[in-house]
């Protein structure tokens, strides 16, 4: 036997003697295959159509070993009936995977054979499709026909805890039968998430805002803040009346002397439209008025409605009753300020500070009025729509100011159309 070397084919020639002529016969082993060929399948029992499509699938997707040496299943299926292979698809050493058939095809023309070794075997196996449920109803009968007598056991022979707990078993079982009929009626009334992706609205600790508006002063107007009839009692012609920082200050409610106050109300007698100045003016009395109660939040819960008045001098009793149940919760006769109402005031106060300073106001002098942490109060005007931010260096530079005198004092602007910060919510606890 000799043998020759083409393109990449092994070949071997064997000299044959037929009668009294010879002639060469060459055998050519095609290189290994990395994919799907011609295959060898073995039929135990039913035999599909000739015409049924099979399929090869792998589970070493991109290798580059041979097709025989991969884990692969090959799989087809009739109407009734699905076929699909089991020694190849997990291990290499099953029973029918260490044996292989080479196919060869003989071509006269050229007198060569050629051999195809990438070949699998596969054994096949079938399965019947109506048979499905079945067996999976016989097997879930098993299960509780063991379950049951397992239950039978314990009530018998179990201890006092086993007996309670095969009980609550019992009582928590859900029959899935009984709810199929009420599942739609369930499905309906379980309402659809709207999911918003517009504009974030206001919360209800603030005044309703306009959110159409383009005018900053327009953003809360009057009605949202005070009613018309707390309005008309507030009287402030000795403010306007006062002569020296002294006597303004005794025609306040608070009592606590701010020279920011006393500032505005000197700019607001200096207006010449009266229409205007006896409405900040009074935007100042209701503000004072406010920041009083505050003030006297821990001893509201205190004070009888008889004692009140004692406590809030130069305020209206139409303006103190109002104030009193829009901030107020009653309590066994007696009003106390909770938490959530208390951030309503806080709310209320921030407003009427950027009504009062033009709509600009330093967040700083606000905490030093209130005696409150700055980063609270800079939060508050952020949810009634302000943005805070501190001067640009151009207005540094007009003021003479450096960057952290520019940082201890920042501003906070109401713009028009309103924008409120987004809520932050957070996810369940870690533990």
């Amino acid at each position: 036997m000799a043998s020759a070397l083409q393109s990449n084919k092994k070949s071997h020639k064997r000299k044959s003697e037929a009668g009294s002529g010879q002639s060469d016969l060459q055998v050519i082993v095609e290189d290994p295959s990395t994919s799907a060929g011609p295959a060898f399948v073995n039929f135990p029992s039913v035999r599909p159509s000739k015409n049924t499509p099979f399929t090869i699938y792998t589970r070493d997707v991109g290798s580059s070993s041979d097709i025989t040496k991969q884990h692969t299943l090959i799989a087809g299926e009739t109407e009734d009936v699905e076929f699909f292979s089991t020694n190849r698809d997990h291990n290499l050493n099953t029973e029918g995977s260490d044996c292989q058939y080479l196919p060869a095809l003989y071509d006269p023309s050229t007198g060569s054979v050629h051999i195809h070794p990438s070949t699998p075997l596969y054994l096949l196996t079938h399965g019947v499709k109506r048979l499905r449920s079945s067996v999976n109803a016989q097997l879930l009968d098993k299960q509780a026909h063991w379950k049951t007598q397992r239950n039978d056991l314990g009530e018998t022979f179990g201890t006092r805890k086993a007996k309670t707990q095969i009980r609550a078993e019992e009582r928590n079982k859900v029959d899935v039968g009984a709810m199929q009929g009420v599942k739609g009626h369930l499905m309906g009334s379980i309402p659809e998430l709207a999911v918003n992706d517009g504009p974030v609205l206001a919360n209800e600790s603030i005044p309703t805002p306009n959110l159409t508006t383009s005018d900053p002063t327009e953003v809360y107007p009057r009605d949202s803040l005070i009613s018309s009839q707390e309005w008309s009692s507030i009287d402030v012609k000795a403010l306007q009346q006062a002569e020296d920082d002294d006597s303004r200050q005794k025609a306040l409610p608070w009592r606590r002397k701010l020279g920011w106050f006393h500032s505005r109300i000197r700019y607001f007698n200096s207006l010449e439209d009266k229409t205007v100045r006896r409405t900040q003016l009074r935007y100042i009395f209701y503000l004072s008025t406010l920041c009083l109660l505050r003030e006297n939040a821990a001893v509201l819960s205190k004070l009888s409605a008889a004692e009140l008045p004692n406590k809030f001098p130069n305020v209206p009793s139409q303006l103190l009753d109002g104030i009193i149940k829009r901030f107020a919760e009653p309590k066994e006769k007696r009003y106390v300020i909770t938490e959530k109402s208390h951030v309503k005031l806080l709310a209320w106060i921030c407003v009427l500070y950027l009504h009062v300073g033009g709509f600009s106001v330093d967040t700083s002098r606000v905490a030093s009025d209130l005696k409150m942490d700055k980063t609270k109060i800079e939060n508050m005007f952020k949810n009634v729509g302000c943005t805070v931010n501190m001067d640009t260096p151009a207005e540094r530079e007009r003021k003479g100011i450096s960057m952290a005198e520019a940082s201890a004092s920042r501003k906070a602007v109401l713009k028009a159309p309103v924008v409120f910060p987004r809520q932050k919510t957070r996810g369940p606890t870690r533990r």
